[in-house]
């Protein structure tokens, strides 16, 4: 065994096998594995050749061949597009652009959940991966939920109209918006306590919404 991995002396070469001399500078378990690996390949390989018409577009199950893409790969791929993407939670910059949402939530009976961020908040940036995975299956509860962002500082590096007229003096914030009307807010950087709240009001034996009144 030791001698598999250490220089062998010129006298006890004449005394190997003549394949012996082609795994000397390898350790002596991974060559066989190797060798018998690459029969398999190539087993696999001249005996899928045979029905390659019949499997034509029923996807590889072998990723280790060169040019066929595993399918577990797939698989995953899938799986990442069933999360949230970024483009579930949409932007807005302006009131009358937050206005639309809210008409459209009255038509539709959606909530909508808006989250106030800073780009320098730590704390906003923590909570955002979580709000945008809450997106996925939100409307399981029984009705649409529209996930809405809006970033409080504006171009000119101050505070933005709507963060002024909303009076909103720390983030993360979260309103919660029924049939157009404020029904819930508070700031968290908590992924459950929002996916709380949005249960709470995409609930069916939910309330007529009562409107808040403001701070």
């Amino acid at each position: 065994m030791i001698g598999s991995f250490l220089p062998l002396p010129t006298t006890s070469g004449r005394s190997l096998p003549p394949r012996a001399t082609t795994t000397t500078t390898l350790p002596f378990p991974r060559s066989p594995l190797r060798l018998r690996r690459r029969r398999q390949i190539r087993v696999s390989v001249s005996s899928s050749s045979s029905s390659e018409s019949n499997e034509e577009g029923a996807g590889s199950t072998n990723g280790s061949l060169p040019g066929l893409a595993p399918v577990n790969g797939e698989e995953e791929e899938e799986e990442e597009d069933e999360s949230c993407p970024v483009e579930c939670v949409t932007e807005f910059k302006t009131d009358e652009e937050l206005g639309r949402f809210l008409e459209r939530s009255r038509a539709t009976g959606a909530l909508v959940v808006v989250d106030f961020f800073r780009p320098s908040c730590g704390s906003c940036k923590y909570i955002e991966q979580g709000f945008m995975k809450l997106c996925k299956g939100s409307g399981d509860h029984g009705s649409p939920v529209i996930f809405l962002k809006h970033n409080v500082i504006d171009e000119y590096d101050e505070q933005s109209e709507v963060a002024e007229r909303l009076r909103i003096k720390v983030v993360p914030l979260f309103h919660f918006y029924k049939a157009g009307v404020l029904v819930e807010s508070f700031a968290t950087r908590d992924k459950d306590r929002i996916t709380a709240a949005i249960a709470k009001y995409t609930s069916p034996d939910e309330q007529e919404p009562e409107t808040q009144p403001e701070e």
